[in-house]
């Protein structure tokens, strides 16, 4: 027999569930994620044309800085801010390739839809 009251856990006990807190608990994955989609509009409207490619002097910078961010986020531990950098990382590295990526993304969501078509009426 236990001689005590039992506890609880740590990852089973309240805690302060406020959305400030948790993003303050994790500032180097929202730096990355904000970072990331700095990069992405920049290039984005930096673009003459959909297909072409983004200026490098603007993507490249943005990328290194959100892995920047994000390899702080690994380094300090931040638990649960793994989906903040990876967007952010992810916004970053399509920003490298946006054309292409707008372009294939087009491609998919052309086929996508198609195959929804051919199945309803097949």
């Amino acid at each position: 027999m236990a001689d005590g009251p039992l506890h609880k856990p740590a990852h089973l006990r309240p805690t302060d569930a406020s959305a400030g807190s948790w993003l303050t608990q994790r500032a180097a994955a929202v730096v990355a994620a904000v970072l990331g989609l700095a990069t992405f509009v920049a290039a984005a409207l930096s673009q003459d044309a959909l297909w072409a490619t983004p200026d490098v002097w603007i993507t490249a910078p943005g990328f290194a800085l959100t892995a920047l961010a994000a390899g702080v986020s690994l380094a300090r531990r931040e638990r649960g801010g793994y989906s903040l950098w990876l967007l952010g990382l992810g916004l970053a590295g399509v920003a490298l390739a946006l054309g292409w990526f707008l372009l294939v993304a087009i491609v998919v969501g052309v086929t996508a839809i198609g195959m929804l078509i051919l199945h309803a009426l097949m």
